[in-house]
């Protein structure tokens, strides 16, 4: 089981070799409001590369441009 605040940016990764299979159940159909360019690549503790180069099909040199226009 997963807790997740509203508006708050979450991810999930399969780790396993087999099929997973999540639910999902909100409490609102309001999610409320994230800024997301700066809450996805510019998190911390950081989201790691692998899941968002997987998440986003882009080489790593792609998320590493994104961070680092977004780090300051």
């Amino acid at each position: 089981m997963f807790v997740i605040p509203r508006g708050l940016v979450h991810f999930q990764q399969n780790v396993g070799k087999g099929k997973a299979l999540a639910f999902t159940a909100f409490n609102s159909q309001l999610p409320g409001a994230v800024v997301l360019p700066k809450t996805i690549f510019a998190a911390n503790p950081s989201i790691p590369e692998e899941v968002l180069t997987k998440s986003f099909k882009v080489e790593a040199d792609v998320i590493k441009s994104i961070r680092s226009k977004l780090s300051s």
